[in-house]
């Protein structure tokens, strides 16, 4: 792609021309999403169904999903849509803004530094995944104290399903951020390895802060792959 070999050059260029480039490179990532956007929103009923079904599985139906204004579903529709295509186009958009920075890691190879950002767009999809599949159990634990009919707000619904899983996708950043400032020496790999168990209880009690409830059922399904991932990431900090 044009866009990731001018970006191996930008440091030749002065402010104005690296501010000409990042609005380059935005807009062309602006004009990508809203492509995609496009084809979301014309092909919304099977987003719908998708977003709608971690309510399913926590056994309630969609008939439950109320709008309070006139404006609402459409104003759900669109963030929806906008939302879902953000994460769909998100590996070429992080490409095209992630060879902006590249030569500010001079040290990196351009390897390396293509498998950092496959590694960044991997583990925000894992993120996704992973609040795909305990949000039924939140979702089931804060109904479940309603002692009485409730109105499940349409809006307040997704807004609890995009929040959560850019939460996740964000938070799984945390090993790359790990294995990063170990092999650029900021921080000793020693650190990590000589205090394991205060490591697991600082993810413990992150995730209880993170996680949409306070079940420890949630709280495991979500601390236990971070720290394996944590885990791995200090494994392959070994070599050299």
């Amino acid at each position: 792609m044009d866009l990731v070999g001018r970006g191996i050059a930008l440091d030749n260029k002065n402010f104005f021309e690296h501010f000409k480039e990042l609005n380059y490179r935005v807009i062309t990532s602006l004009f990508i999403v809203s492509i995609i956007f496009t084809i979301v929103y014309t092909n919304y009923s099977s987003v719908y169904e998708i977003l709608t079904t971690p309510l399913l599985n926590a056994g309630y139906s969609t008939d439950e999903l109320v709008a309070f204004t006139i404006y609402e579903g459409f104003q759900v529709k669109i963030l929806n849509s906008f939302f879902v295509s953000l994460a769909i186009s998100l590996p070429i958009v992080v490409f095209i803004i992630g060879y902006f920075f590249k030569p500010a890691f001079e040290k990196l190879t351009h390897k390396l530094f293509v498998l950092y950002l496959l590694l960044f767009i991997s583990l925000f999809y894992l993120g996704i995944f992973a609040a795909y599949k305990t949000l039924p159990i939140g979702i089931n634990f804060l109904l479940s104290f309603n002692e009485s009919d409730f109105i499940l707000r349409t809006q307040n619904y997704f807004q609890l399903i995009s929040r959560i899983s850019i939460l996740f996708g964000v938070t799984f950043q945390t090993p790359l951020v790990i294995y990063f400032l170990i092999k650029r020496g900021i921080i000793s790999r020693e650190v990590f390895t000589n205090n394991r168990k205060e490591i697991f209880v600082g993810v413990l009690v992150f995730s209880a802060i993170i996680t949409p409830t306070g079940d420890p059922l949630t709280l495991f399904l979500f601390t236990i792959p971070l720290y394996m991932l944590i885990e791995l990431v200090l494994y392959l900090s070994k070599s050299k």
